[in-house]
C-alpha cells in the first residue's frame, strides 16, 4: 500500500512538473504594445510541408496565431496564407527567428500581401486566389505570403489581422529587426482597429521549401515534458486498474 502511495505521489509530481513545463513552452514576455493573446494552432506536417486550416482570428480579441518550425538546411521557403472567411480577406505574416543568446526572437521576414504573378490574373505566385479580384484595374487584395531566404535556425510565423504591427513600427516595412518582446499594436494613426478585431476572420497557412530550393524545414520537436506527462498518466491508469482488480477480488 505504501509503495502504491509512493508511486502515486511520484506520478503526480511528474504530471505537475510536466504540465508547468508544457504550458511554459512557447510563452513570451511583452514589454510594450497592447495586450493580446498569442496562441499556437495545430499544424500538420507531411514530407516537409506544414499546413494549418481554418484558424480563427479576431472575434473581439486581439490575437496572433503562432506557427513554429525549424530550418535545418538554409534556402528559400514559401510561407503563405489563404482565407476561408474574413471581412476584408486580409491578414499579415510576421516571421521571427529565435535569438542565439537569450530567450527573445527577432523579426526577419514579413508580408502584408503575397506577390502577384507577372502576367496578372486572379492568383498570386502561390496559386492562392486574390480576394475580391475583378480585373487588373480592380485587382482586389492578395493574401499575405512570402518567398524568401531562411538561414538555419528556429522560427515562429505569426499571423495577425491586417493593420496590426510590431510596437513602434506602424510603417510595417521598417519593422525587420524588431523583437517579439517589443509587443504588437492594433492601433494605426490613432485609429483602433475595432471593426477588424471584432470581426471573425479565418485563415489557412502553409510552410514549405520553395520549388527548386535545397532548404529543409521541419516541425519543432514536442517538448520532452509532454512525453513525461503521458507516461505519468499511463502509470496512474495502471495503478487505477490494479486497485479496481483488488477491490473486485
Amino acid at each position: 500500500m505504501e509503495m502504491k502511495k509512493s508511486m502515486l505521489i511520484s506520478a503526480m509530481a511528474v504530471i505537475g512538473l510536466s504540465i508547468n513545463t508544457a504550458y511554459a513552452h512557447g510563452e513570451h514576455e511583452f514589454s510594450g504594445g497592447e495586450p493580446y493573446t498569442l496562441f499556437h494552432p495545430e499544424i500538420t506536417w507531411v514530407d516537409g510541408t506544414g499546413q494549418a486550416n481554418n484558424v480563427q482570428l479576431g472575434g473581439g480579441e486581439r490575437s496572433a496565431a503562432a506557427y513554429s518550425f525549424n530550418v535545418t538546411e538554409a534556402g528559400n521557403l514559401d510561407v503563405y496564407s489563404a482565407y476561408t472567411d474574413a471581412l476584408w480577406g486580409v491578414t499579415s505574416i510576421w516571421v521571427f527567428q529565435k535569438d542565439t543568446i537569450g530567450s527573445d526572437w527577432t523579426l526577419t521576414n514579413l508580408s502584408t500581401a503575397g506577390e502577384r504573378k507577372a502576367e496578372g490574373g486572379s492568383l498570386n505566385i502561390f496559386d492562392v486566389p486574390i480576394v475580391d479580384y475583378v480585373s487588373e484595374t480592380n485587382p482586389g487584395v492578395s493574401p499575405a505570403g512570402l518567398r524568401d531566404h531562411f538561414d538555419v535556425g528556429e522560427y515562429m510565423a505569426l499571423v495577425t489581422i491586417f493593420g496590426a504591427h510590431p510596437d513602434g513600427h506602424p510603417g510595417v516595412f521598417d519593422a525587420v529587426g524588431a523583437k517579439l518582446s517589443d509587443g504588437f499594436n492594433w492601433t494605426v494613426g490613432g485609429f483602433a482597429l475595432i471593426d477588424l478585431v471584432q470581426d471573425v476572420a479565418f485563415h489557412d497557412l502553409t510552410i514549405t521549401a520553395s520549388a527548386g530550393s535545397l532548404a529543409v524545414v521541419q516541425p519543432v520537436p514536442v517538448p520532452a515534458a509532454i512525453w513525461f506527462m503521458g507516461s505519468a498518466l499511463a502509470g496512474l491508469g495502471v495503478l487505477r486498474r490494479k486497485k479496481s482488480t483488488a477491490l473486485q477480488a
